[in-house]
C-alpha cells in the first residue's frame, strides 16, 4: 500500500510540473533535437579538422598563392577541362564542348552539381581565366561561350588550369584551412578533406632551397619531401625510405645556337649529337613526350656512336686545334655537361663548360631542361617568329608551316597527329637541339 501511494505521488508531481512548465519543457525538447541534429552534421567536420591524420610535406621553391604547384592546385579545385594521361583534354567542370567558327569559338556545357567551398553553386559566370584576347561570356548558368581572336586548336587543354575564387576557394576534394605568408611567398599551407571519406589532411611547408628542406626533414618538421634531384643526400640514412620517379613532363636537352658560325650547319650538329655519350636515365629522342597521343618513334635517333662522329668530323674537316666550343649550363647539370665536353674534346673539338645561375646573353651550346607541354603544340619553342622562347634561333620554313597548321583551324585529332609526327621527324633530322633524357627525381619519407 505504501509503495502504491509513493508511485501515485510521483506521477501527481510530474503532472503538476508538466502543466506548470509546458512551454519550457517543449522548448528544451526542441533545443535538444536541434543540438543533436547540428552535432550530427558538424561531427564529420570536427573529426576532419581535429582528429584526421596529417601528412607533413616539404616543398622546395618559392610560390605565391596564385603559383602553387599544380599537384596542390588540383587537390583544391579543377578546371573547365582536365588532362588525360596522353595530354588530351577530357571533361571536368565542363561535361562537353564544341568548337565553331573554325576554332575561334568554343561552347562549354557545365555540370550542375558542383559547389564552391563557401557553399555557393559553381555557375558559368564564375569562369574567367583572364587570358589575353580571349572573352568568356555566360549563355546561361550551365553554358559558357569562349571567343578567341585567332583559331587555336589546343585551347581545351589551356582551360584545364584549376579555377579559384578569392582566398583560394575552390570546388575540389580539399579546402584550404590555413595559409601563412611571408610577403607574397607561401610559407605554410594546410589542406583538409572536404568529405570525411578522404580521411587524411595535408600540411605543406615551403623552403627556398633543397638543403633547407633536408634539414627540416632531419629535425622532424616534415615527414616527406618530393622532387629531390640528388639521392646522395640520404644515401646513408637507413631509417628513411627513398623512392624515385621519372618526370615525363620535361626533358634534359642540349640546345645548339643555330646562328653560331660553327653550329649553323646541320651536319655539324648531327656529328656532335652522335658524339654525346650514354648519360643514363630514360632516353628522350623526340620533342614530343612519349606519353603524348601524337608521339612517334619513327624519327632520326642519335644514340652514342663515336665512330660515326669521328667519320663525320673528318669529312667536314672540323676537328682541329682551333675548333672550340663552350657548353653553358646551370649548377645542377655540371657533371652531365662535363661528360659531354670530354666526349667532344676526344673527337677533336676542344670543349669547355661555363656555369650560370640564369640564362643571360648568347651561348654556343646550352644544356638545360625543356618543359613538355601537354598538347604537342610547340609553336613558342621552334617557330621563327618567337625570338624570345626560340632560344636556338632556329629558322625553318617547313617547321613554321607545320606549327601553324597544327594549332590553327585544324581541329581533327587525326590530322593534327600527322602534322606533329611530321614535325618531330623534320626537327630531329635538322637537330637544332638534342633531346637527351627524362630526369629522375626522388622522394624521401619516413
Amino acid at each position: 500500500m505504501f509503495i502504491l501511494r509513493k508511485i501515485r505521488l510521483f506521477f501527481w508531481v510530474i503532472r503538476i510540473l508538466a502543466t506548470k512548465y509546458t512551454k519550457a519543457l517543449a522548448g528544451g525538447f526542441i533545443i535538444g533535437l536541434c543540438t543533436a541534429f547540428l552535432l550530427s552534421q558538424m561531427l564529420p567536420l570536427i573529426k576532419i579538422t581535429f582528429f584526421a591524420p596529417i601528412e607533413r610535406i616539404g616543398i622546395v621553391g618559392e610560390f605565391t598563392p596564385s603559383t602553387l604547384p599544380r599537384e596542390l592546385q588540383d587537390k583544391v579545385s579543377a578546371g573547365l577541362t582536365s588532362l588525360a594521361p596522353d595530354g588530351s583534354a577530357k571533361e571536368s567542370l565542363a561535361i562537353s564542348w564544341e568548337a565553331t567558327d573554325s576554332g575561334k569559338v568554343y561552347i562549354f556545357h557545365l555540370r550542375s552539381d558542383l559547389f564552391w567551398h563557401d557553399g555557393k553553386k559553381v555557375e558559368a559566370n564564375d569562369v574567367n581565366y583572364n587570358i589575353k584576347n580571349v572573352t568568356f561570356s555566360p549563355i546561361d548558368n550551365k553554358t559558357i561561350r569562349v571567343i578567341l581572336t585567332e583559331s587555336y586548336s589546343p585551347f581545351p587543354t589551356v582551360v584545364a588550369k584549376p579555377l579559384f575564387k578569392k582566398g583560394l576557394i575552390g570546388f575540389g576534394p580539399y579546402r584550404v584551412s590555413s595559409i601563412k605568408l611571408s610577403g607574397d611567398s607561401v610559407q605554410y599551407l594546410l589542406l583538409t578533406p572536404r568529405f570525411e571519406r578522404l580521411g587524411i589532411s595535408y600540411e605543406y611547408r615551403f623552403y627556398k632551397t633543397q638543403s633547407q628542406a633536408v634539414s627540416a626533414f632531419k629535425r622532424g618538421d616534415v615527414d616527406r619531401i618530393n622532387d629531390l634531384s640528388d639521392a646522395l643526400l640520404f644515401s646513408s640514412w637507413g631509417t628513411a625510405n627513398l623512392t624515385e620517379q621519372v618526370l615525363k613532363d620535361r626533358m634534359v636537352t642540349l640546345f645548339y645556337n643555330t646562328k653560331d658560325s660553327m653550329l649553323k650547319e646541320k651536319q655539324v650538329r648531327q656529328m656532335l649529337s652522335y658524339a654525346v655519350p650514354d648519360l643514363g636515365g630514360e632516353r628522350a629522342y623526340s620533342p614530343i613526350g612519349k606519353g603524348s597521343w601524337s608521339y612517334t618513334d619513327k624519327i632520326r635517333k642519335y644514340d652514342p656512336n663515336t665512330s660515326q662522329a669521328l667519320k663525320m668530323a673528318k669529312s667536314l674537316g672540323i676537328a682541329s686545334e682551333s675548333s672550340e666550343l663552350t657548353i653553358t649550363t646551370f649548377p645542377g647539370y655540371v657533371d652531365v655537361a662535363s661528360k659531354i665536353a670530354t666526349a667532344w674534346t676526344n673527337i677533336g673539338i676542344k670543349t669547355s663548360v661555363q656555369v650560370e645561375n640564369s640564362l643571360s646573353g648568347t651561348f654556343q651550346v646550352l644544356l638545360g631542361v625543356q618543359i613538355i607541354p601537354p598538347d604537342p603544340d610547340q609553336y613558342p619553342f621552334w617557330h621563327s617568329t618567337q625570338t624570345v622562347t626560340n632560344v636556338t634561333g632556329y629558322i625553318n620554313q617547313k617547321i613554321d608551316k607545320l606549327l601553324e597548321d597544327g594549332r590553327g583551324k585544324n581541329l581533327d585529332p587525326e590530322n593534327r597527329r600527322v602534322v606533329y609526327q611530321t614535325f618531330a621527324r623534320t626537327l630531329t633530322e635538322d637537330v637544332p637541339a638534342l633531346f637527351l633524357y627524362y630526369p629522375t627525381v626522388y622522394s624521401i619519407h619516413r
